[in-house]
């Protein structure tokens, strides 16, 4: 038998012929033998065919085998019509009851779809997701409810300590099931491999925002990031297009004409209903808020700048040359946040610098806005743009009606509260991991308008804001203004229990802080044998409370110098008042009122410093000293001096029955008769 070396008769360029002769190894010609196949009722596929003779031949009758049936009897190749449904072709790729192909990188080349469950022992990789269906029918559910759809349930055999490698799920196993969705992720990287289970990024392109890990070792649950993105489009003579040419815009009453044309491209970005928005402003800025140092640009500025909807789009060329046209739904109007009585403009007014708006308001005239946009100096309209964006808006909502149809339906669900939570649990020994609930931060370089805020309680609340912490928790904790815990100060005589304290910096920049501060002091214990604490205890009357100021003092610590101070219910005058200057640090004010003027509880007067009064009285060491004095009557005790050398100073006078003595000099006393009249 010769061995094939080679063929002849055969086009390369025609991959669909077939070689008629072969050359044997030596090197005579041979003709190639023309097979067939035979169909299902046993007759050839191609019973004939001209050869290169040009002659008609008969084909041999070949059946190539690809297996056999389960009676042994042979099975042949490449037939479909023969081929039972045991053997597999390539026109069983991808058709029902078909198999699923595969490309060169062992990837499905059809999407794979079923309600049944996918099972896998190994990792199960969803590579890129495609979009979710969006006629998602009813099952059993009528009238106007929504659309329910059971999705399928997607499980991972692999055990990972109880936990799952990768997981998503998000309908239930059937209809009823309370499952609509569920992410798993464990942590094992930085940025998104640091645990990140659900990422909203709003950006204005895919990947472009911030990775979910806020920190390089974070793991997040959730994050959400909501930017002020930029146009879809924007086009003016500030705004040159890819091919570098520049464009004017002319404003008509609800349009806008772009000379030239812009280039085709543009048509990708337009959406029917999408915002536009102009740099013209139709009047000044308006302002609204609060302004905490009087200066009228830190309160929040709304820009009235013209804004529409776009209706329609479409390039075209007069006489001038080309152009394009944009129509809105409507007139143009001034657009802000919050709607501003007044801001509406005159029927058929073009957005038009220096043209007057409103005849009765001389200053509402269009311009181009300097307070945003100073850097522009032509007109230029914007597509595709918002002027307020919501990193989360959530509502909670209770009706109840009376009736059976539409929103009264809600009086048949038993939920009557509303509640956000938002949880921080830790389990572990004592002070082993620090917990920070809400955060609301700003930028560092920059200042927000003063009537921003960082929480907003509004409506008709019996209460506005509750901490609910332990005993020995902190309330609150500012940088300016802190409040104490709610235990008070040791019950131990002396000590002190920060109350509240305000700090603030004397002068701006000056580099420290003063501390006002309110503070409890135990004076007293007059419980020896507390039931509750077991040992000693003060009551109510035990503490007395202080309020003033203290510098170089520290946070939550009665510390530093003291300066002055008010205290109630003083330990030396229970019940009482007293104002205590800085000496009254120095003494033990327990149980005296050194240094301080104290009110007792019945409403006397007294002091251990000096009592002046308009420079005509002084008190002090238990002299009294008078300047002038007027006064409608004036007694004294009667006294007669021992004799005219008696101890006096001089100036000093007294009276008896008889005579009036008058002291001289030091220990020198005279007297003078007194008579009936």
């Amino acid at each position: 038998m010769s061995l094939l070396s080679g063929v002849i008769g055969y086009s390369p360029s025609f991959a669909g012929d077939v070689p008629l002769y072969y050359k044997t190894s030596t090197g005579s010609i041979a003709p190639v033998t023309v097979g067939t196949g035979i169909n299902s009722q046993g007759y050839p596929l191609v019973p004939t065919y001209k050869g290169k003779d040009g002659a008609w031949h008969s084909t041999t009758v070949i059946a190539q085998v690809c297996g056999t049936n389960a009676d042994g009897t042979p099975v042949a190749c490449n037939i479909a019509d023969q081929l039972p449904s045991s053997v597999l072709t390539t026109a069983k790729i991808n058709v029902q009851s078909g198999i699923a192909g595969l490309n060169d990188q062992a990837q499905v080349t059809a999407g794979v779809n079923t309600a049944s469950q996918i099972l896998t022992q190994t990792g199960l990789s969803e590579g890129n997701q495609g979009s979710i269906p969006l006629n998602l029918t009813s099952n059993g559910w009528q009238g106007d409810a929504p659309s329910h759809l059971a999705g399928p349930r997607i499980t991972v055999g692999v055990s990972m300590n109880n936990m799952a490698d990768q997981m998503a799920m998000f309908g239930g196993h059937r209809l009823y099931d309370s499952v609509f969705s569920k992410f798993y992720a464990l942590p094992y990287g930085v940025g998104d491999n640091g645990g990140c289970v659900h990422s909203s990024v709003m950006t204005y392109a895919p990947g472009t925002g911030a990775n979910c890990g806020a920190g390089g070792w974070d793991a997040v649950t959730e994050y959400e990031l909501a930017t002020n993105n930029p146009p879809w489009y924007i086009a003016g003579a500030d705004f040159p297009d890819e091919n570098g040419t520049s464009h004017s815009v002319t404003f008509t009453t609800s349009g806008a004409i772009i000379r030239p044309a812009l280039p085709a491209s543009y048509t990708d970005y337009m959406h029917y209903h999408m915002n536009v928005m102009t740099n013209i402003v139709a009047g000044p800025t308006l302002y609204s808020g609060l302004s905490l140092d009087g200066v009228q640009g830190h309160r929040n500025q709304d820009q009235q700048f013209y804004g529409g909807m776009l209706e329609s789009w479409k390039n075209d060329s007069d006489t001038t040359g080309t152009f394009t046209q944009f129509t809105m739904t409507g007139q143009w109007q001034p657009r802000q946040w919050q709607p501003i009585s007044g801001s509406a403009v005159d029927s058929g007014h073009v957005p038009q610098v220096g043209t007057q708006n409103t005849a009765s308001a001389t200053d509402r005239v269009d311009a181009l806005d300097q307070t945003q946009y100073a850097e522009f100096t032509h007109p230029f309209i914007e597509f595709g743009t918002y002027i307020k964006h919501f990193t989360r808006n959530t509502s909670c909502e209770v009706i109840i009606k009376s009736g059976t149809d539409g929103e009264a339906m809600k009086r048949l669900g038993l939920s009557r509260k509303c509640d956000e939570e938002l949880d921080n649990w830790y389990h572990g020994p004592d002070y082993g991991a620090t917990m920070h609930g809400l955060t609301i931060g700003a930028g560092f370089d920059n200042k927000v308008s003063q009537d921003s805020y960082g929480l907003s309680v509004a409506g008709l609340w019996p209460e506005g804001i509750r901490a609910w912490l332990g005993s020995d928790g902190i309330d609150f904790d500012g940088d300016a203004y802190k409040v104490g815990s709610r235990i008070g100060s040791a019950a131990v005589i002396g000590t002190k229990k920060m109350i509240a304290e305000y700090w603030q910096e004397p002068t701006a920049n000056i580099g420290y802080l003063e501390s006002v501060k309110l503070w409890s002091q135990t004076d007293s214990l007059s419980e020896t044998n507390n039931a509750n604490t077991g040992g000693a205890a003060a009551n109510g009357m035990d503490v007395s409370y202080w309020f003033g100021p203290r510098q170089s003092s520290s946070s939550f610590n009665i510390d530093g110098t003291f300066e002055a101070a008010i205290a109630f219910n003083p330990g030396w005058a229970k019940n009482g008042l007293a104002l205590c200057g800085s000496n009254a640090a120095s003494f033990d004010m327990t149980s005296s009122g050194a240094a301080c003027l104290t009110v007792d509880s019945w409403g006397n007067t007294s002091t251990t410093g000096s009592l002046a009064a308009g420079n005509g009285l002084t008190v002090s060491s238990g002299t009294t000293t008078l300047k002038d004095v007027v006064a409608t009557s004036y007694k004294e005790a009667l006294k007669t001096p021992a004799s005219s050398s008696a101890p006096c100073q001089a100036g000093e006078f007294t009276d008896d029955e008889n005579y009036h003595y008058v002291c001289v000099a030091d220990n020198s006393w005279k007297r003078v008769a007194l008579s009936s009249f």
